[in-house]
């Protein structure tokens, strides 16, 4: 990294021939305390051998020497390319004394920089000088103005965001934001400093601010929608954005943004709406052509995501997406030899395994388990390196298929060869789980936890496990505990907590834990846990809504049809 960094600061292109020029008598004027006379050659020999030093040093990546050259190199020299140099590298390496003296003599030698201007604001921040660099950085944002375009608050946060001390950062911003509080800019880079010192409800207020003065500054929505999902706020978010469509309607980011949340939020008709836009706004478009084909195939209109897809290929684009899809709609299709022939012609790096993972799939669900291990063996012989993945693919292909025995048997296999892949292990302990095999579940996952004891997904399938399988819930509880400390906004392990709160008899904590699982990831099996507590709560209007939505969704999900079964709907 340091030569690149070398390399970017144009120390290697500083040439020997230049060395004469550096101590001109004619070099620009400078305050009096900074002028050198002119050196003698064998002075001017010096300055060269130093700046020759300094070079190779960095180029050997050795930037202390390198620094301390160019610093003694830039005190001997008037030139203030030297100084520039040596102040540059100084504020890499962060030595802030050091380059806090060298800023200051390159913008004394070139006091029209606005290079040496900002040099000199960033040192003088990082030395703790606030005071004096709110004067800095007000002539940084006044020779900004009209080259950022955003009335030179981008550059300024530009520096601030190079501050390690984030929250000193903000506290700049701050000052200078309360300068120009009319300004809609000095609003939205104060918000943005604010979110990246996770200060978050202080950058939604001055996000409100900038908006409030801008209603189209574009950037300040999207923020805005970031820090709301963050936080965990999806229909807040959802609901800022679809103003801000409808008052910037032809911006394809916000609409972009608009239409995937929507889909995250499975309001897949208003999606589907919004991606006809951009695809209306933008024939070009293929990515909302694609995501056209995967919302009609996600509702089951096969023959319309079809139509989609082969679009893609007569562009010539998305080619490995949309020969994936094509076989994913064969494969619902349930017509497993065309579902292979497109599987058959993925060959990008990207959706490789997977469409071979699909093949091995198809092939259970029709039944021949020997051409899955046929199948998988081949292509393990051919990449040996990835043989892991390979028995992972295989067995998740053998028990999408419902060959859980056949997927149990396969991962017993690959741990002869790979004894202790923790991979490996948790795998068969999921497959142990179909099987009703919680003594199989219990002792691979305990073998993981023993060598890793802070694995977060180990620890909330022991506890959901334990939770669902068992009257163990007090234990249960504790590992669920320690995943939920260890992944705090992981779906899974939120709804194994208001699983398990549901099996200790706590409905109002399980619906607390369950809502905001549901919110980050609306899957079936998530949905089934949620209305099933509804149900039992008194609140059956919205355990039916919630379980229709999902089996709109997922059709086919065991979990849904097995409360559907259970509750008698």
């Amino acid at each position: 990294m340091n030569r690149f960094l070398l390399k970017v600061l144009g120390l290697s292109g500083l040439l020997l021939g230049g060395c004469a020029t550096v101590v001109d008598a004619q070099a620009p004027a400078v305050p009096e305390y900074v002028i050198r006379p002119a050196l003698q050659p064998s002075h001017r020999a010096d300055l060269m051998y130093q700046v020759l030093l300094a070079e190779l040093a960095g180029k050997r990546d050795h930037l202390d020497v390198a620094l301390t050259n160019y610093q003694q190199a830039a005190t001997a020299s008037n030139d203030p390319r030297i100084a520039e140099r040596a102040a540059m590298l100084a504020l890499i390496m962060k030595d802030n004394a050091t380059a806090l003296d060298l800023a200051r003599r390159w913008q004394a030698l070139d006091p029209g920089s606005e290079q040496a201007q900002q040099a000199l604001a960033l040192a003088l921040l990082r030395n703790g000088r606030e005071d004096e660099a709110m004067a800095s950085l007000d002539a940084v944002r006044g020779a900004a103005r009209a080259k950022d375009k955003q009335q030179g608050f981008a550059t300024v946060a530009s520096l601030l965001s190079q501050m390690d001390d984030k929250q000193a950062a903000l506290r700049v911003m701050r000052r200078l934001r309360d300068r120009y509080p009319r300004e809609a800019y000095a609003q939205y880079y104060y918000a943005m400093l604010a979110a990246a010192a996770d200060e978050r409800e202080q950058a939604l207020i001055s996000l409100k601010e900038a908006l409030d003065r801008n209603p189209k500054l574009v950037s300040a929505h999207l923020l805005r929608t970031r820090i709301l999902l963050d936080q965990g706020e999806r229909d807040a978010a959802l609901a800022g954005l679809a103003k801000a469509v409808a008052a910037i309607p032809r911006d394809r980011s916000l609409r972009m943004d608009y239409a995937r949340l929507l889909v995250d939020a499975g309001q897949l008709d208003k999606a589907r709406r919004e991606f006809a836009i951009l695809l209306n706004q933008n024939p070009k478009d293929t990515d909302s052509l694609y995501a056209l084909g995967v919302l009609a195939s996600e509702t089951r209109q096969f023959d319309l995501a079809e139509s989609y897809f082969l679009d893609l290929i007569k562009r010539n684009t998305r080619l490995a997406d949309a020969y994936f899809e094509l076989g994913r709609i064969e494969e619902q299709r349930e017509d497993y030899g065309k579902a292979n022939e497109w599987y058959a012609r993925v060959t990008s790096d990207d959706r490789y395994l997977t469409a071979q993972m699909r093949m091995g799939v198809v092939l259970a669900k029709a039944g021949d388990t020997a051409a899955v291990s046929q199948h998988f063996d081949t292509l393990r012989r051919k990449d040996p390196k990835n043989s892991i993945n390979l028995y992972l693919a295989e067995a998740e292909a053998l028990r999408e298929g419902e060959r859980y025995q056949e997927a149990f048997d396969t991962l017993d296999r690959a741990l002869a060869l790979h004894t202790d892949d923790k991979d490996l292990l948790y795998a068969r302990a999921l497959v142990a789980e179909q099987l009703g095999r919680v003594d199989v579940l219990e002792r691979d996952l305990r073998a993981i936890l023993a060598s890793d004891p802070k694995n977060g997904q180990a620890l909330n399938a022991l506890g959901y496990t334990l939770a669902d399988r068992t009257d163990r819930y007090q234990e249960a509880l504790g590992y669920i505990e320690q995943a939920l400390v260890l992944l705090p906004e992981d779906a899974a392990v939120l709804d194994s907590m208001g699983w398990v709160q549901y099996r200790l008899g706590d409905n109002a904590k399980a619906l607390q834990y369950l809502r905001q699982a549901y919110q980050r990831n609306p899957d079936a099996e998530i949905a089934a846990h949620l209305s099933e507590v509804l149900w039992v709560s008194g609140q059956r209007e919205e355990a039916k809504k919630i379980w229709r939505e999902a089996l709109t969704k997922t059709p086919n999900s065991p979990h849904l049809r097995k409360l559907q079964e259970r509750l008698g709907w």
